[in-house]
């Protein structure tokens, strides 16, 4: 009995051996099937490539001479399309004009796409030569990574929500935000003549904006600022009332007798006390005055320009124009064409080898 005790703990060990020596081949077979897999997916990859060059030194006379003539009829194509020029202006929009003037922006181009000169020479007030020559009329929000960081921010702040949260990064906060809510608008617009951008720009953000909507909200905004403006003054005059009051007060406590000495030193102390708070409430007054006067200025209109239309400059984008888009195309079918060619000969003698050996 104590010799098979003796020999259990080299059984095991035994067993153990056995299984680790398992373990470590079965690992060693997976890492060649690895490795063998990215060698031969190399060759593949490796092979395609050869036998693209292949293809391509063969044939290269046809893709020079067909890249050549491609070139030559992308530039004579572009070489006869009239000139473009483009200018943008920047906007901010008040008392939640942005969408009306979204609405007016798409309306325009689509007069300009369907070339209704008519009514775009009578809604901007040009001849007709300058509205036949427009081209477009865009608009695009003009919103900085630091404005969705604030907008976010103050989002973040305002919600009480724990769902709210846990959910809403700032991430899905950028796609679901409506980038209408901000104030900032770029309108671009292109035409075939370049300085016609000036004549456009008061048109643009004074034409059919108001309406009744905004109306009620330019007035409502307007009056709320003014009444504010005028409990404000009151406000400072009464300051001024009690700061002369203060001011008589330490007058009339200076002239008592030297006995209530003590009486007046605190006396006087709380009157200062009350005059530096009456002074801070003073300049807090001010400041917002200034701030409300500020308003009633930049909100007297509905849309204000922040940049103008500048005299209009070139568009020119390389890969929207035939001298880019007329090889890629031309190449791409020869090079197509000549791999049908290619596989139909493969079959060809694919089949015929069937033939032979059936």
């Amino acid at each position: 009995m104590s010799e098979n005790i003796q020999n259990t703990p080299p059984s095991n060990e035994k067993s153990t051996e056995v299984d680790l020596g398992d373990l470590f081949r079965m690992i060693g077979r997976a890492m060649n099937r690895f490795f063998t897999f990215l060698r031969n997916a190399f060759l593949f990859i490796l092979d395609l490539i050869i036998k693209a060059l292949i293809i391509i030194r063969v044939h290269i006379i046809k893709f020079v001479i067909v890249g050549i003539l491609s070139i030559a009829v992308g530039w004579f194509l572009d070489s006869r399309q009239p000139m473009v020029y483009g200018s943008d202006m920047t906007v901010q929009t008040n008392f939640g004009s942005a969408r009306q003037l979204y609405s007016n922006i798409k309306y325009y181009n689509g007069l300009v796409q369907q070339g209704d000169t008519t009514k775009l020479k009578d809604l901007f007030d040009i001849n007709d030569e300058q509205a036949g020559n427009l081209k477009g009329i865009f608009i695009e929000p003009k919103v900085s990574e630091l404005d969705m960081l604030i907008a976010y921010d103050k989002f973040m702040k305002e919600t009480d929500s724990i769902n709210v949260y846990d959910k809403m990064d700032f991430e899905k906060f950028k796609k679901s935000v409506d980038p209408l809510t901000f104030g900032t608008h770029e309108i671009g617009v292109a035409s075939g003549e370049k300085n016609v951008f000036k004549l456009l720009q008061e048109k643009l953000i004074t034409i059919n904006v108001e309406n009744e909507y905004i109306q009620k909200q330019k007035q409502i905004r307007l009056k709320n600022l003014v009444a504010e403006e005028e409990a404000l003054m009151k406000r400072l005059n009464t300051i001024d009332t009690l700061r002369g009051v203060y001011n008589e007060a330490i007058k009339s406590e200076a002239r008592k007798t030297s006995q209530a000495q003590t009486q007046i030193q605190m006396s006087s102390s709380s009157v200062k006390t009350s005059e530096l708070e009456l002074f801070n409430l003073d300049e807090k007054i001010s400041a917002r005055l200034l701030q409300i006067a500020e308003q009633k200025e930049f909100q007297q209109k509905t849309i204000n320009v922040l940049s103008d239309f500048s005299d209009g400059a070139k568009i020119k984008n390389f890969y929207e124009s035939n001298l880019f888009r007329i090889p890629i195309i031309t190449l791409s079918i020869l090079l197509v064409f000549i791999l049908l060619r290619e596989l139909n000969k493969y079959l060809n003698t694919y089949a015929e080898n069937k033939r032979l050996n059936a």
